[in-house]
């Protein structure tokens, strides 16, 4: 594993989401299939959501393939008896059962007899995956392997088997069920909790009362109130929520909230409210609102799914049961070898990822994807870090411009852009990243790859180093004693939580040399040499034995580690742990069984220790080497054979932490530790930490479990491979690192200079060989070589009329690039500087923020969302304008903190560069402002022209609508172009207009066509204008031009009735429906508002 193991304590169960749900299509264009892997999944939510909100160009819905993996099987077991649920006969009849199964934590009567009938029928079709497949519901949901369908299967059963307790057993259960919520409600009860703020979006400031007194109500009484008069007695228990991977001891998280999943904005939109609002009114409509958006998207599901087939299904669900690196690593290996994979399921799990092989084979019939245009993380980030899940997921996202990594944090992070995406929008919403080599042809998305010097990339990667085990820094951890209490307790409270290992950093390193090229031995043995002479970690040398290790794991090797030297070394120790072995590879599997008392006597302290992490030591003399990189699982080792020849197998302890079983860990080492250390011992510790004072009184300073010598065989055994539950081959090179780049490589990678500091990047520098006979005669004959820029990571190069195009991976500025010409060598160098920052300042021209590539013919967007404007809510202001004071709010959060300066003094004193971001801004809060009605009388028709009131394009707002997924409103609008031969016979009678500049102008001609494309229902024509020009927009560089016309005419005059009716045929025939939303400011580029 390469996330640090922490010792199990107290696991809190998830059985409802914490954030508002949201559309996992919304980047992929209409036309492609959504193969989606949701890690970390949690409840069916999102699921639910996108097959409400997808649109399909055709009359068949898109085929969405959705592979689940949650690492509590409780919570897939739920998800499953849902679709069961919604897959049934009559299921629309029993929605309001449904909603009490899913979401109330004790039912009435019959809401409970539902959900055990159900559990009835399910619990038989567990028993194998033969008898899931005849089953009926295998059509909707697929199982990825046994041993998922055998841990929901379990979950059923327990839930069924409460219906056979008798009548003692029946109260014991009810009594322990209601101590359980009374203690988790005792954790809050003193708070104002307002976790389900995030779901009212941008009406979230007026209604925080009415959620933390409808959180407090469903703490109290276990179900949510809507108000109705039909309301059922509940006091049953409900066993969805009894059972969880903490067993059967009521573990529900004490900031669960059936109405966080939800968009509560929608309940009061229309309405409106006004501080302070009346809780006692607004609860019931909140409740009603997000029981009716349930009921809507359970619809839509049961559409999707009637008299659908295995092979005509358009929805499938695959459930997986597993820690989510693991799996991801489980796909990789899939990709490259076989089912059977090496791969731990989860910590605390003895056994190897085996995946269903119907599914998952070479030969599958009908195989399961292990490739995916969508990855939606959840808040994975903040339980297992960023650059693990990074490392992980990229190789699994299909190499195309419209694929995306979802990922969410709702603890602070530090974000960083070194593994090849780049992050699109932040902030308690989900960040997007995508490819960076987005936008070049598919025929050079492997050609535009990396090099550095070695020295250059050798210190970038020890800063990386740095960074990751910063929690080892020594100075770091003294300066929490200067922080007030507060800062000081929360600094305490995450100190121990650490997410990285070397193998974590090993693996990084082998992900960055698939897109780099360099000459890596010398990398290596450079960055081991820094990270040798740093003494930043006091304690970091004590790591040194690992980091070797896992380099070499991962397909790197230092020159001090070399097989001659294992030999040398062999002969002149002769340890006698390897004696009985006929050949030694250079890393083996120690294993250590720590006896169970060892445990007892602190189990309470470890659990009580919030997120207390293990290390194995390995101590000889006065060496000292840790291991944070751990297997370990409760149960019994059994050994045979002798040598290279002894094996391990673990005999689980089903109880776990709970039973009496020794705990066997193992981990990786180089052999060469153990033969200089063979007279030595081997430990398990805990991981000293500013939170682990108690531990400390009882453990001593040195924090140690056990330890036992390396040659006691009682506890300690070295073994070639890993023990696993089952009697399989296993190596210590288990997890697939990415392949080297010189195995694919095809042309000369774009290098890489950094600044002085080697903390910027300066410039980037492509080498294009001229290889065509006429330009090769161009260069040898003098003329003249130029560049042209074409989009903010493309230029043109021209050798008289030779022209070829040059991709970077970045955004450079070519208009101050420098070309090293060798007319000779028959070769040019276009040395660019990088434009991308985190500098922030206005811009003239902000074209390149508005960008779209070509993927299979089809425009994709590069950094705005896709909305299906028929599922967006409308509403309108119908009362007082004090009722709405949120809207204003919402659309000025438009701008940053550096804008609303700049804007109140009206221009920045001492620029004569114009500030177009802003400038575009304004133009959009005066379009939305008047079309809401919110300055005044509702205005819906604008012109936007140039400075000599010329119009370039007309815009008419049939709606305002809420885009519930992304907390924000929009309006529907339709485009019109401005040409003389439309605009006289256009019928619109009150007009506003919004001046551009002209710089403006050409931020509209490029921000037009991306309104149009991101609410597209309908197909591009093989004859549209995009691909005929090979460019949207159409004429870049033609500002406010009204006769270039910058969208297409493929949705010209498409879904126009409700504009015939208002305006006229001539308006329908032209309009072009678009989702005018507001550009928000991002945070992680400037501040976003006023402190």
């Amino acid at each position: 594993m390469s996330h640090p193991l922490f010792w199990p304590s107290r696991i809190f169960f998830y059985p409802l989401g914490n954030t508002s749900a949201v559309s996992l299509t919304g980047d992929l264009p209409p036309e492609c299939k959504a193969d989606v892997l949701f890690l970390g999944c949690g409840d069916p939510r999102n699921i639910l959501y996108t097959v409400y909100t997808d649109v399909s160009t055709s009359n068949e819905p898109r085929k969405l393939d959705i592979t689940c993996c949650d690492m509590d099987a409780a919570i897939l077991a739920r998800n499953t008896l849902l679709f069961t649920f919604l897959a049934d006969d009559a299921a629309e009849d029993r929605l309001s059962n449904i909603w009490n199964i899913f979401y109330h934590m004790m039912l009435d009567k019959s809401s409970l007899s539902s959900l055990i009938e159900q559990c009835r029928k399910l619990a038989p079709l567990a028993e194998s995956l033969d008898s899931w497949r005849q089953g009926p519901y295998a059509h909707i949901v697929t199982m990825c392997n046994s041993d998922t369908l055998s841990e929901i299967g379990r979950f059923w059963k327990l839930w069924l088997a409460t219906s056979d307790f008798n009548p003692t057993r029946t109260k014991q259960f009810r009594q322990g069920f209601m101590d359980g919520m009374k203690n988790m409600r005792k954790r809050v009860e003193d708070n104002f909790v307002v976790t389900s703020m995030r779901s009212a979006g941008p009406l979230s400031p007026v209604m925080l009362s009415a959620i933390s007194e409808q959180f407090r109500r469903f703490w109290m009484t276990g179900i949510t109130d809507d108000g109705s008069p039909d309301t059922k007695p509940a006091d049953n228990p409900n066993p969805t929520f009894a059972f969880s991977l903490f067993g059967d001891k009521f573990a529900v998280h004490y900031g669960t909230d059936p109405l966080t999943g939800f968009h509560l904005a929608e309940a009061l939109a229309s309405s409106g409210v006004e501080l302070p609002n009346n809780s006692a009114s607004v609860i019931p409509k909140i409740v009603r609102a997000a029981r009716e958006q349930f009921s809507t998207w359970c619809k839509a599901v049961m559409c999707r799914v009637r008299n659908s087939s295995a092979s005509s299904a358009s929805l499938i669900v695959r459930m997986y049961a597993g820690e989510a690196l693991a799996f991801c690593q489980a796909l990789r290996s899939v990709n490259t070898s076989v089912v059977q994979t090496p791969i731990f399921i989860a910590p605390w799990r003895g056994s190897v990822v085996q995946l269903d092989d119907t599914l998952y084979s070479p030969s599958a019939p009908f195989p399961a994807p292990t490739s995916f245009n969508v990855i939606e993380t959840s808040n994975l980030i903040d339980h297992v870090g960023l650059l693990n899940l990074l490392t992980v997921t990229i190789p699994l996202l299909f190499d195309s411009p419209s694929s995306t990594l979802y990922t969410e944090a709702l603890l602070p992070a530090d974000h960083d852009g070194v593994v090849g995406q780049s992050p699109i929008s932040q902030y308690h919403e989900r960040l997007a990243w995508k490819h960076i080599n987005f936008g070049h042809p598919p025929n050079i998305l492997r050609e535009a790859e990396l090099s550095f010097t070695v020295p250059q990339l050798a210190k970038q990667l020890l800063d990386i180093y740095l960074k990751m085990f910063s929690d080892e820094d020594l100075g770091k951890r003294m300066a929490i004693s200067s922080l007030d209490s507060s800062q000081a307790q929360r600094a305490i409270q995450f100190s121990g939580l650490i997410h990285y290992s070397r193998r974590s950093f090993a693996l990084l390193l082998a992900h960055i040399r698939s897109r780099v090229c360099c000459d890596w031995n010398r990398v290596v043995d450079e960055l081991e040499a820094l990270i040798s002479q740093d003494r930043t970690f006091m304690l970091g040398s004590n790591y040194y034995q690992e980091l070797a290790c896992q380099l070499h794991l991962a397909g790197f090797r230092l020159s001090r580690f070399s097989p001659v030297q294992l030999r040398e070394l062999l002969s002149q120790e002769d340890p006698p742990i390897f004696r009985a072995w006929n050949t030694v590879p250079e890393v083996i599997t120690v294993v250590l069984v720590v006896p169970r008392h060892a445990i007892a006597k602190v189990q309470s302290d470890l659990s009580a220790a919030a997120t207390p992490t293990l290390e194995c030591r390995i101590n000889a003399n006065i060496k000292l080497n840790y291991f944070v990189c751990l297997s370990a699982s409760f149960g019994k080792l059994e050994v045979s054979g002798k040598g290279e020849n002894k094996v391990a197998v673990v005999v689980e302890d089903e109880a776990g932490i709970s039973g009496m079983s020794p705990m066997i860990v193992s981990f990786s080492a180089l052999s060469t530790i153990i033969i200089r250390t063979s007279g030595g011992t081997v430990g398990l510790a805990v991981r000293p930490n500013i939170g682990a004072a108690e531990l400390v009184r009882k453990l001593g300073l040195e924090m140690y479990l056990f330890k036992a010598p390396l040659t006691d065989e009682r506890y300690c055994h070295i073994l070639t491979r890993a023990p696993t539950t089952r009697n399989v081959t296993i190596c210590s090179e288990n997890p697939p690192v990415p392949v080297k780049l010189d195995a694919k490589r095809q042309g000369h990678p774009i290098h890489v200079e950094m600044d002085g500091s080697n903390a910027h990047v300066q410039s980037l520098t492509a080498h294009v060989d001229i290889v065509d006979p006429v330009g090769q005669a161009s260069l040898a004959s003098g003329r003249a070589v130029t560049l042209e820029q074409l989009s903010p990571n493309k230029a043109k190069l021209h050798v008289d009329r030779y022209e070829h195009v040059v991709s970077f991976p970045l955004p450079v500025d070519t208009v101050n690039a420098k070309l090293r010409i060798a007319r000779k060598s028959k070769y040019v160098e276009v040395v660019a500087p990088m434009t991308l920052t985190l500098n922030v300042k206005g811009e003239s021209d902000i074209s390149g923020y508005f960008r779209t590539a070509f993927d299979c013919g089809v425009p994709t967007l590069w950094n705005m969302h896709r909305v299906n404007l028929d599922r967006c809510p409308p509403f309108k202001l119908s009362k007082s304008r004090k009722a709405f004071d949120w809207l204003g709010l919402h659309i000025g959060l438009m701008f940053s903190q550096r804008e609303r300066m700049s804007r109140a003094r009206r221009a920045s004193p001492g620029s004569t560069t114009p500030d177009t971001l802003m400038n575009l801004k304004s133009s959009l809060y005066t379009l939305l402002v008047a079309a809401t009605g919110l300055g005044g009388p509702i205005q819906t028709e604008f012109f936007l022209c140039n400075s000599e009131e010329k119009c370039y394009a007309t815009i008419l707002v049939t709606d305002t609508r809420l885009d519930l997924g992304s907390h924000t409103v929009l309006a529907d609008a339709w485009i019109i172009p401005c040409s003389n031969d439309i605009q006289g016979k256009l019928k619109i009678s009150r007009i506003l207009p919004i001046k551009t500049g002209a710089h403006e102008s050409e931020a509209w001609r490029h921000l037009l066509p991306l309104f149009t494309e991101r609410c597209r229902t309908w197909k591009h024509k093989p004859s549209c204008e995009y691909l005929v020009h090979d460019s949207v927009p159409l004429y870049p560089g033609a500002g406010s031009d009204p006769e270039k016309v910058p969208w297409c005419s493929c949705g010209m005059g498409i879904g126009t009735e409700v504009l015939r009716e208002r305006y006229g045929s001539v308006a329908a025939q032209y309009a072009t429906r678009a989702a005018i939303s507001p550009l928000f400011a991002v945070s992680y580029m400037e501040k976003a508002h006023f402190d």
